[in-house]
């Protein structure tokens, strides 16, 4: 078997094993709740001309693939569907927007996991114990009622009915959503390439809404992953078969047999 034709084959079969770790993540991550799912995008690879496209001769030329790359992976920031959970400090997005997350070492992060707890102090955390920014805190003597479209919490102080106006939240956008660096825990960090992030309340103009009592579930079709994996699996399965044809090419007397 030429050495070409390896190489060929070969990236090839890398790129398809690759490209089905990313979708068994998929799957793994149907339940996780504002998990945005990935895609591969290929990309062919360079080309050498036995004869390169000429005027008065060959006018396409003849050339030689050098195989496939995987140029990109891209997380699809595509909405998921709202689950309704009842706990009022379940919020999710309706539109775009993330929820602003600060770590205990003031590192900033963005989500669409809205799934939010009280800590020690009353400040509002994920269940990471990262802190919403702004900081929104119920103090003991305050009930947590709800929270508007807006983005205003509303909370009871104890023995009362009267609602109170604690503040408003605010969520942000981003010009490339899709070029933030997911680092795990449904949690991104602003790049380069995802532009700065835009902080605004909610349902400003350009910007979501803020649904309480709900989460937003993972946007993976688990039909549409199962199908694009079996396809990567023939893929897969078609080029190591290659490999066995060229290597009886090789020898004749296989082919004779």
């Amino acid at each position: 078997m030429s050495s070409s034709s390896l190489r060929v084959t070969a990236s090839a079969m890398h790129s398809f094993k690759s490209k089905i770790e990313v979708l068994a993540n998929n799957l793994a991550n149907t339940q996780t709740v504002g998990f945005k799912r990935t895609a591969v995008n290929f990309s062919d690879g360079f080309y050498s001309y036995l004869q390169a496209p000429s005027v008065g001769g060959n006018p396409i030329g003849v050339a030689k693939g050098r195989g496939v790359n995987i140029s990109s992976t891209t997380h699809e920031m595509k909405q998921g569907s709202f689950r309704i959970t009842e706990n009022p400090l379940d919020w999710s997005i309706n539109g775009k927007g993330f929820f602003r997350i600060v770590d205990q070492q003031g590192n900033i992060a963005y989500t669409r996991n809205g799934s939010f707890k009280t800590d020690e102090t009353g400040r509002l955390v994920t269940s990471a114990g990262w802190a919403l920014d702004p900081t929104i805190t119920i103090t003991q003597d305050q009930q947590f009622s709800h929270i508007s479209e807006d983005g205003t919490v509303w909370v009871k102080q104890a023995g009362s009915t009267v609602l109170q106006n604690l503040g408003r939240i605010n969520i942000s956008i981003f010009p490339n959503p899709a070029g933030l660096e997911a680092i795990g825990n449904s949690m991104y960090l602003e790049t380069s390439a995802s532009g700065a992030q835009q902080a605004a309340p909610p349902k400003t103009t350009g910007y979501g809404s803020v649904i309480g009592g709900t989460v937003e579930s993972s946007n993976v079709q688990i039909v549409n992953e199962m199908v694009d994996l079996i396809g990567s699996q023939r893929a897969f399965d078609s080029n190591s078969k290659v490999i066995v044809a060229e290597s009886n090419l090789d020898s004749p007397d296989k082919l004779i047999k």
